[in-house]
């Protein structure tokens, strides 16, 4: 009975049954689409085709134009930056992937932000709607100033491992104020975080098995990234339905 609700419990796609995901997956061969088949990939007629080249040129042109500085550098570092080579490569559908990063260059590198805009090498100033944490929170002029105000008040301790300065103090009473809790504790990011939840629970709970959300993100660390792109099978980690 616990298996069967456990199993309706589950997300309703392959994202909710990693083993399952990752059979079908080696099942599944690569493939891309060339030239032709990028503009008929959906066996539209020759003359929708056509104004679909046309305007694909038109628009490769442009980037060509507006994005020089940034593509250039972009295209200069990217086999050194391993990043740069994942997100490229996952920002359009693999069968497209290729056709669009050869002939729509953008760029990755900004020089300055200020509200809810960036701007590239070019000159391009752009609404930033790729989930930048400053314009999502409190924007980026709240931030730059805390950077100034932070980096002046630590000045005269510097980088310092294992010690600390005694801001931290009063960031945790303040911390423990809004949470409610009695400890706080603090990391580089949100992924190390969750591995240190995750193994504290663990260790205090005796249990193995942890549960995550479908369409949540709970960080870069295997264990909650189960099914297919993880070299490691998912044993320990169930992904339920949000709510669920």
């Amino acid at each position: 009975m616990t298996r069967i609700q456990l199993s309706r419990a589950k997300h309703r796609s392959l994202a909710g049954h990693a083993r399952i995901s990752r059979r079908v997956a080696s099942l599944l061969p690569f493939y891309e689409f060339g030239e032709e088949e990028f503009f008929t990939a959906d066996h539209a007629p020759e003359a929708v085709a056509a104004t679909r080249r046309s305007g694909f040129a038109r628009l490769s042109a442009l980037y060509g134009e507006r994005f020089a500085k940034s593509a250039a550098l972009t295209a200069d570092v990217a086999g050194s930056i391993s990043d740069l080579q994942f997100t490229a490569s996952y920002r359009v559908p693999f069968q497209f992937s290729r056709h669009v990063r050869k002939h729509l260059n953008g760029g990755s590198f900004l020089a300055s932000a200020e509200g809810v805009t960036v701007t590239d090498l070019d000159g391009n100033r752009l609404f930033d709607l790729t989930g930048s944490y400053g314009v999502n929170v409190f924007g980026v002029d709240f931030y730059k100033d805390c950077i100034e105000r932070g980096a002046e008040r630590v000045r005269e301790l510097g980088p310092i491992l294992g010690a600390y300065h005694p801001v931290v103090a009063k960031n945790v009473a303040r911390l423990k104020a809004i949470s409610g809790l009695d400890e706080v504790s603090f990391h580089m990011s949100g992924t190390e975080a969750v591995m240190q939840a995750v193994r504290l629970a663990r260790y205090h709970t005796g249990r193995s098995h942890l549960v995550r959300f479908c369409g949540a993100y709970h960080g870069w660390w295997g264990d909650v990234q189960p099914g297919v792109g993880n070299p490691q099978p998912a044993r320990e980690t169930y992904t339920l339905e949000d709510m669920s």
